[in-house]
């Protein structure tokens, strides 16, 4: 299929994504659905890429992944179903500020991994997971663990082994009880990006 639309990349309309979009594809898969582009090279374990992001610096295709999170995570106020602006404009720094407010983050606007990990947790459904399960939320679990602590888990949907090692890691590194399940305290603490 040509594209005749003669108007510069960056000003040509983009399909606002949706929850499913989100989760169904949520490695390198989702960097190219959210987008539209492949992930840039580096990108973690997972395929997925976590970029950092801060005022004054053009990001095209990770503003874009930052804007998607955001809509996921109920943020529209001024980005709407469109993604005109392709750069890290000041109404985006303020929905991030406000975001990392509501997630007791630091309030400096940098998308860094804690950040991430915010946006990633929230959009799950938080269903309690556990060893042997096999759900979006498990691949979201596994793409913020990714996100917080380069845990190199491949989010793969599966709840094995090496999933299992990775949130008693982190649920001994935040204070949590051990025992290698998900509940309600570990999406929480995950959610706040502690």
């Amino acid at each position: 299929m040509t594209n005749h639309d003669n108007r510069p990349h960056s000003e040509q309309k983009r399909a606002r994504p949706s929850r499913r979009t989100l989760l169904a594809g949520a490695g390198a898969t989702a960097v190219a659905a959210v987008t539209g582009v492949a992930a840039a090279s580096s990108a973690s374990a997972d395929g997925f890429h976590y970029p950092k992001v801060r005022p004054g610096l053009v990001h095209y295709d990770d503003v874009l992944l930052l804007k998607s999170w955001l809509q996921a995570n109920k943020y529209k106020p001024t980005i709407g179903s469109r993604f005109k602006v392709a750069y890290y404009d000041p109404q985006t720094q303020q929905l991030v500020k406000h975001f990392q407010a509501r997630c007791r983050l630091k309030t400096d606007m940098i998308v860094g991994p804690k950040t991430w990990c915010a946006l990633i947790v929230r959009t799950a459904g938080r269903q309690k997971l556990r060893r042997g399960m096999s759900t979006n939320d498990v691949q979201l679990l596994q793409l913020a663990l990714n996100a917080r602590f380069d845990s190199g888990l491949k989010a793969d949907v599966k709840f094995g082994a090496a999933t299992e090692r990775e949130v008693r890691r982190y649920q001994r590194m935040v204070g949590l009880k051990v025992d290698g399940v998900v509940g309600t305290r570990t999406w929480e603490r995950l959610a706040d990006g502690r």
